[in-house]
């Protein structure tokens, strides 16, 4: 199963290290998600992690970096999707210039799920989960595990996931979880990523 870590928003201290360190113990993809990072910011960023660690990084914002870096891939966001001929462009000059990426986007409707997910390699629906911090899941669980199925091998299940969801994506269907707040809400962030390693393997569940 697809396993996703998303950076948060604001820096944070020792961010690379940490981030690093996860990429390091095996994780297969890390989003940059720096909505306020101006593109020569986020392109100091990516110089901070090696060339090994750039090639498990997408990247939320300023896909044209791509050229610069051998990054995993894109994460368009739904204003960009909304740019049809200017995405379109885009996505034609770096399957030209560069190809072999993954692009992936993010729904909050089954309707859109269905309208986008044959259009990108990976598509991560939210709010999926309940969680302490407030989180709410906008779908009911019995009629996910009916629709899921029908989407194979490309829906990542985001917003409030703990370890408990997990064994939830998966019995759910998902493809993949994705995790932001239960680990940067944890003042051992990279304690609490070695936990969820640890909890794929109790389940025996292999990551991707």
């Amino acid at each position: 199963m697809k396993l996703v870590v998303i950076t948060p928003s604001q820096n944070i201290e020792n961010e690379h290290y940490i981030l690093g360190k996860m990429i390091d113990m095996g994780l297969p993809s890390l989003h940059i998600r720096k909505p306020k990072l101006s593109p020569d910011n986020l392109k100091s960023y990516l110089k901070e992690f090696t060339k090994g660690q750039r090639r498990k990084i997408i990247i939320h914002t300023h896909h044209e970096l791509l050229w610069n870096f051998n990054l995993k891939g894109i994460h368009v966001s739904k204003r960009s999707r909304k740019k049809q001929f200017s995405f379109f462009i885009l996505k034609a000059k770096l399957h030209l210039r560069r190809g072999g990426f993954v692009m992936g986007t993010s729904c909050k409707s089954l309707s859109s799920l269905d309208e986008n997910y044959r259009h990108f390699d990976y598509v991560m629906l939210s709010p999926v989960f309940t969680d302490p911090d407030g989180h709410r899941p906008s779908f009911n669980a019995s009629t996910l595990k009916k629709i899921i199925p029908v989407y194979p091998g490309k829906v990542i299940a985001r917003g409030g996931a703990t370890l408990d969801s997990i064994q939830v994506a998966k019995e759910t269907g998902f493809a993949g979880i994705a995790f932001q707040r239960y680990i940067w809400n944890n003042p051992e962030p990279v304690a609490c990523f070695q936990q969820i390693l640890d909890r794929f393997n109790e389940l025996g569940i292999p990551v991707e």
